[in-house]
């Protein structure tokens, strides 16, 4: 962690949130509801850096950015009861600020979000290398890397793409792949 000793670990210093959301799944696969829910995961997802299920953290600064999008999933969820007669529940959706304290709890946190970033990529990479081999179209595998890549760039508030070098090394590859 060389280069993480600065910038990085001084950005985690500095406050982190967690985003905890339980957004209510469908009982009966209807199609509104569903697409709710895809629309609402995807949009809270794309805040920061997922690190377990329905968690994902975010710099303190992305608050007002996540209250917003907070309003907007409770907006189409009211619309969708309305329109369709559904009695979606109200998601929970909670913002914890916290500071780590030790040098010892921010290299951990880091650490987190490193290998949880290389294994969303990893698996990635198979799944495209896969793709490739079973004959897939190629432009629109071009097209689903280039809209993962745009979409992992911006939720890396801390420039780890570009920082560590096996993360880069990773998003290269994902490149090379379709090139």
């Amino acid at each position: 962690m060389s280069r993480l000793e600065g910038d990085v670990l001084r950005e985690l210093e500095d406050g982190l949130c967690l985003l905890v959301y339980d957004i209510p799944y469908p009982p009966d696969k209807s199609k509104a509801w569903l697409s709710w829910y895809d629309w609402s995961t995807r949009r809270l997802k794309s805040m920061g850096y997922s690190i377990q299920y329905s968690v994902v953290v975010i710099p303190e600064s992305r608050i007002s950015a996540v209250l917003e999008i907070v309003n907007r999933i409770n907006d189409k969820r009211m619309r969708l009861n309305k329109g369709f007669g559904l009695n979606i529940p109200e998601p929970r959706i909670n913002i914890i600020r916290f500071n780590l304290k030790t040098r010892k709890d921010v290299e951990s946190m880091a650490s987190i979000i490193i290998n949880g970033l290389k294994n969303t990529i990893e698996v990635f990479v198979k799944d495209i290398e896969e793709q490739i081999r079973n004959g897939k179209d190629k432009t629109r595998l071009q097209q689903r890397v280039k809209k993962f890549i745009e979409n992992i760039k911006r939720k890396d508030f801390l420039n780890l793409l570009i920082i560590d070098p096996d993360l880069r090394k990773l998003i290269i590859e994902l490149e090379i792949l379709l090139s």
